[in-house]
């Protein structure tokens, strides 16, 4: 019964053990794949905003506006390659690859004419905005799973306390049942008096 009571706890231990690495690891992913990336898209709708503005600068400030724009420009490039070292989804990939088109298109300068450019700029929004929807949707299908491995953690220690619980009742039953049998046998008989 002892071995019993220590292969449970041996048990129970490993089995907390394996919960806990699964939750931090649901964790860590929490984080470098979907608060990260999260991060990087409100700086690309930034920057994208900027290139907006600087778009609508009137014709004497425009050699400040393309300043502008293809430092924003830059700055998006770096965080695109930021984001490409996340773990992507495929609705992910894919949404990330029209984005990259439009910013090879806008880099490259192959746009006819101001009013394509504001296209493909709100088109850049209307994408980002749908790999942020991403992103929350991944996170929140992350927590759910992180929270079933910790309700199921819960669950097996809760049994696994219950199941000890129950042995050193019955090794406590055991002691004092061999301690009444046993006094039982030393007590002498009236008989053996003479």
């Amino acid at each position: 019964m002892l071995l019993l009571l220590c292969l449970l706890v041996l048990f129970s231990n490993y089995i907390d053990r394996d919960h806990s690495d699964h939750v931090k690891k649901s964790i860590r992913t929490l984080y470098e794949d979907r608060l990260l990336p999260e991060d990087y898209i409100l700086k690309m709708t930034h920057d994208v905003y900027q290139i907006k503005e600087a778009m609508n600068v009137p014709e004497s400030d425009r050699d400040l506006a393309k300043s502008s724009i293809m430092s924003s420009l830059s700055n998006i490039r770096m965080l695109c390659n930021a984001y490409l070292k996340t773990k992507l989804t495929e609705s992910e990939t894919t949404k990330f690859a029209e984005l990259l088109k439009l910013v090879d298109e806008f880099e490259s300068a192959n746009l006819n004419g101001m009013e394509t450019k504001r296209e493909n700029v709100n088109k850049a929004l209307v994408l980002l905005n749908e790999l942020s929807t991403i992103q929350l949707e991944e996170s929140k299908r992350i927590m759910a799973r992180a929270e079933i491995l910790f309700l199921s953690g819960n669950t097996s220690f809760k049994f696994s306390s219950a199941l000890a619980l129950i042995i050193l009742l019955v090794l406590q039953a055991l002691v004092f049942t061999s301690k009444t049998l046993h006094t039982g046998h030393n007590q002498t008989s009236p008989h053996s008096l003479n």
